[in-house]
């Protein structure tokens, strides 16, 4: 990205820098946009597939084995997974044994 300088000669992108993989200002402009909503907002473009927020703080190691998981998952399916879907994929097993468990 070029250098833009302001009136006063400072430089923009050494202040701020960029922004994760958001260093188009317009694509940042519009990913803090989005990040600002609400799930039932009215102005997002598609319908929420995931309306409630789940965080939880896990090991090093931990991070590591989801981390492989979903490198493996991805492989397997030939998709992107997220961690979102594999805590909801891990959730539905979970639980699946746990029906089976208990007959």
């Amino acid at each position: 990205m070029a250098e833009q300088t302001q009136e006063d000669g400072s430089a923009f992108n050494e202040l701020l820098g960029e922004f994760g993989k958001h260093g188009d200002r317009e694509k940042r402009a519009k990913a803090e946009r989005l990040a600002m909503m609400k799930p039932g907002d009215g102005r997002r473009n598609r319908g929420v597939k995931r309306p409630n927020q789940f965080n939880v703080r896990v090991s090093d190691a931990t991070k590591a084995l989801a981390d492989e998981l979903i490198k493996q998952f991805a492989a397997r399916d030939k998709r992107a997974w997220s961690q979102a879907d594999l805590v909801e994929h891990a959730i539905a097993v979970l639980a699946q044994s746990q029906q089976k468990a208990m007959t």
